[in-house]
């Protein structure tokens, strides 16, 4: 476009400059032909004054400047116009014109010597001789005025074809540099206002309208990428309700609690695109995490334990954080398990409750140098999960309570029954036993030995011990007793009497005891636990020092009881017929209780149980309950 433009403005000068340049050779030409045609009058009026009146001062004045006009058309030089003005004559432009001016001029000599009366037949002779001379002369500068007049229009002729062929040139460049790429820029935009991002921007020349054109495809790809991190985020905002939706639909299902666990961790791992995926409940006593269900090709054992005392788990369970890690920056046995890379974990609470933790990772892949850490976006998704399947964790384990209850009701009527039998059966026994035994103690003589006596005293002693436990044993079972009182108090006299009893030293550890409120019919199940696991330590642990430590830990009751012992097999000893453990554990499920069992060779054992404490007014509400 520079060169078209430049092309027609060189032209338009051109053009003008040629213009000009004509227009003064045509006036240049006029005024010669002019001159040429005034000297033909001057000759005729010399040849009228001469023969007139040949000393006339007028005919000295036409003889001088027809001279100086002739000079100045062969010679050039300065003349006088028909006006009296004083103007410039070129000299003779070719050779033709010059020899004809060379003949006038000698004609010329002639001429003006016969400007005398007595000459007047030479005269009249030479006169015409010199205008035709002249005439020749005035034709000679028409032709040639006339020819230069031709070439300007020719100059003409070629400036207008010239000026015709830059118009065609622009119209060709102003549709290829121009019209046609914003038609294609048009098209181009109509495409990505219908939704077609994939259409090309065509590409340009390097001019302004190639920087548009680069401009609307810079933005094309900003918008098909912007548009596809949007279609990513709508699939993954669909994947995650639709995953709470199939949460709350297990929720409402009350699955099982092992099924439900394997549920979340492969929900998880999917819906993160993830390499593998665990949840870890909280022990008890709340100071370890224990690996409860994965999914993904790792290979571990479930149960393996972390303490949460330090590293990602102190931030994870004590801190609530949503946490990014690499997998090798900490001493987790399940990260450890995983290839080289990244992951997130979060903890499963149930409003002020935390149940455990989930964790997801993402691993470093052979052809990929860098590993995106998990976004904000995946975090919230991590979140939402979390929370869903707390909730549905902690209906599960409602559920669970609230079977545990139908057992007990249902073991309450059996205690009926079985009171009654007694009553029916062994207590009538026992009655009837004491009466005999009466009635021969009164039928035997004076004469009866004293051995004979003191063993029928010893089987009264032993039937009545007998019928007492078997009163005691419906009066439990009709109406079980209420166990109240202060439990650390009941706590410390089990451990001193155990102490005492057996000389072993135990240690009590009480923390918050006020806090410790658990529900009367729990007391006796609790006591009666520390005792067995005290007697099991003093029987099997082969133990130097024992400890009994009590804490309050979100709303629950933790009873722990540890020795320094050597430890066992707790799967081998659950499997086989060591009924103190299954009774510990039967009590603590029955009474609504959550019972666990760590162990160690040579690293002693740990027995814990947890029960729910009671809350203020409930303590309120079932005081109330009992005075009325």
């Amino acid at each position: 476009m520079g060169l078209l433009f430049l092309a027609f403005v060189l032209l338009v000068s051109f053009s003008v400059t040629a213009t000009y340049w004509g227009i003064s050779a045509q006036r240049q030409d006029a005024l010669i032909i002019n001159l040429a045609g005034r000297q033909r009058m001057l000759s005729q009026k010399m040849t009228w004054l001469a023969l007139a009146d040949h000393e006339s001062p007028e005919l000295i004045a036409v003889v001088s400047l027809f001279d100086q006009t002739l000079n100045a058309l062969r010679h050039g030089g300065e003349t006088e116009d028909s006006e009296g003005n004083l103007v410039f004559l070129p000299a003779a432009p070719d050779a033709t014109l010059d020899a004809q001016l060379d003949k006038i001029s000698q004609t010329w000599e002639h001429f003006q010597e016969h400007l005398k009366p007595d000459n007047a037949e030479i005269l009249l002779f030479e006169a015409p001789i010199i205008l035709d001379q002249l005439d020749a002369v005035v034709t000679s500068f028409e032709i040639r005025a006339e020819a230069k007049n031709l070439r300007l229009i020719f100059i003409q002729v070629a400036f207008l074809t010239a000026a015709v062929g830059l118009l065609i040139w622009g119209f060709v460049d102003i549709r290829r540099i121009i019209v046609n790429p914003l038609a294609e820029l048009g098209t181009a935009v109509q495409e990505m206002g219908k939704g077609n991002l994939s259409f090309l921007t065509p590409q340009t020349e390097n001019n302004e309208l190639g920087e548009l054109a680069q401009t609307f495809e810079t933005m094309r790809v900003e918008l098909a990428q912007s548009r596809k991190i949007l279609e990513e985020r709508v699939v993954q905002r669909t994947r995650e309700l639709a995953t709470a939706f199939e949460f709350s639909q297990e929720i409402v299902a009350q699955r099982e609690l092992n099924e439900l666990l394997n549920s979340v961790v492969e929900r998880t791992r999917l819906l993160m695109q993830a390499e593998s995926a665990a949840l870890c409940v909280l022990s008890p006593n709340e100071k370890t995490l224990e690996l409860a269900s994965y999914s993904g090709e790792v290979d571990i054992e479930l149960g393996v334990k972390k303490s949460i005392e330090e590293g990602l788990s102190l931030q994870v369970i004590n801190e609530n954080e949503t946490i990014v890690s690499e997998t090798h920056c900490t001493n987790c046995k399940f990260l450890l398990a995983n290839d080289a890379g990244h992951c997130v974990a979060t903890s499963l609470r149930a409003g002020e409750q935390t149940l455990g933790a989930i964790c997801v990772v993402q691993s470093t892949k052979e052809n990929i140098n860098e590993v995106a850490l998990f976004d904000e976006d995946n975090q919230r998704a991590l979140n939402l999960l979390a929370n869903s399947a707390a909730i549905a964790i902690s209906n599960t384990n409602l559920a669970k309570a609230d079977r545990q209850k139908a057992k007990q009701a249902a073991a309450f009527a059996e205690r009926e029954q079985l009171a009654a039998d007694l009553h029916d059966n062994l207590a009538q026994i026992l009655s009837f036993t004491r009466i005999k035994l009466e009635r021969l103690d009164e039928i035997l003589d004076d004469d009866q030995s004293t051995e004979e006596r003191a063993t029928i005293k010893q089987i009264e002693k032993a039937n009545e011990s007998a019928y007492q436990q078997v009163r005691d044993a419906l009066t439990g079972l009709i109406k079980p007793k209420r166990e109240g009182g202060d439990l650390a108090k009941k706590l410390a006299s089990v451990v001193d009497e155990f102490s005492a009893s057996y000389h072993f030293p135990v240690k009590l550890e009480i923390k918050n005891p006020p806090g410790l409120t658990v529900p009367p019919a729990i007391q006796p199940q609790i006591i009666h636990i520390v005792k067995e696991a005290l007697s099991n330590i003093q029987r099997h642990s082969q133990a130097k020092q024992a400890w009994v430590r009590v804490k309050s830990v979100n709303g629950h009751a933790h009873f722990v009881i540890e020795d320094d012992g050597k430890g066992f097999n707790p799967q081998a000893s659950m499997e086989g017929n060591h009924f103190g453990l299954k009774i510990m554990r039967t009590r603590a499920e029955r009474s609504g209780g959550e019972f666990s069992l760590s162990s160690h060779l040579e690293k002693g054992t740990q027995v814990s149980v947890k029960f729910p404490i009671l809350k203020p007014e409930h303590n309120e509400n079932q005081a109330l309950g009992e005075k009325l």
